[in-house]
């Protein structure tokens, strides 16, 4: 397949199919969007020393699979910290933002705080089928088909908890490794389409944001997202997911979710 984008120039990106969401050959899935404006960030003003600590994407509506303006600029300055903005404009029109603290890196000897996290993680799975992501009524030659996943429990329709290892099967640009970050934002926007559990042809249950912090920069290709949806008559829903790497738990993914009847 191709890669998720090309880069035309330095501040325009053609959005290929691949990043085209479950829903629609029309609009792209978050995840890789969320991912080009983790990169951006991370390629402004670049200050050795310094990573990406947390990334917040906020969705203005759906993005179309058509060509990305990215801009880039810092908000909050400083040699501990930087907070930095960077937006996805279709046309003129802004169709997503992100904000990202860029901070100093731990020291080497800084005491490892590990609160509850386990000490072991369970393994990649072995393939079974062709690994996609199966989803009622779904767009299948976008996104869908960019991702393998490796099901350890759970899965669509499966109540609303979801442990899963994936890994992108596309590069984010040609002829580039994608970072570990910009790995994690292309999976962690799943979280709401592992846990799928409410029929889409009646009920619709859809992101408008991401909020990714890792205390650790992921290694390798693989992402496990232990993930739960919940949603609250009434109110509203949210999908928390915990990410990890083949060395355990670094972070954790946050989506609020808007809860819907589905219209005729």
């Amino acid at each position: 397949m191709e890669p998720f984008y090309r880069q035309v120039d330095e501040h325009r990106f053609d959005s290929m199919p691949g990043t085209a969401g479950p829903w629609s050959a029309a609009a792209q899935h978050a995840g890789p969007p969320a991912a080009l404006l983790a990169r951006a960030m991370e390629r402004h003003e670049p200050a050795p020393g310094t990573r990406l600590a947390d990334v917040r994407l906020d969705i203005l509506g759906p993005i179309p699979v058509a060509p990305l303006d990215l801009d880039v600029r810092v908000l909050r300055g400083g040699r501990s910290m930087q907070l930095l903005e960077a937006t996805a404009s279709v046309d003129g029109r802004a169709a997503a933002v992100a904000r990202a603290w860029r901070i100093v890196r731990a020291p080497e000897d800084f005491p490892s705080l590990t609160g509850r996290r386990p000490a072991t993680i369970d393994p990649v799975p072995e393939a079974k089928g062709e690994g996609r992501l199966e989803m009622p009524g779904a767009h299948e030659d976008g996104y869908l088909s960019a991702i393998e996943w490796r099901v350890v429990e759970g899965g669509v329709g499966a109540g609303g908890t979801t442990v899963a290892w994936g890994r992108q099967l596309v590069p984010l640009l040609d002829g580039e490794e994608p970072t570990g970050w910009q790995r994690a934002l292309v999976l962690a926007d799943s979280g709401g389409g592992i846990t799928l559990t409410v029929d889409p042809r009646r009920h619709t249950y859809i992101n408008c944001d991401l909020h990714v912090v890792l205390d650790r920069d992921p290694t390798g290709e693989w992402i496990r997202m232990s993930s739960q949806a919940l949603a609250t008559p009434g109110h509203g829903g949210t999908v928390h997911t915990t990410l990890a790497d083949h060395e355990g738990d670094l972070g954790t993914g946050l989506q609020t979710m808007v809860a819907q009847d589905a219209r005729s």
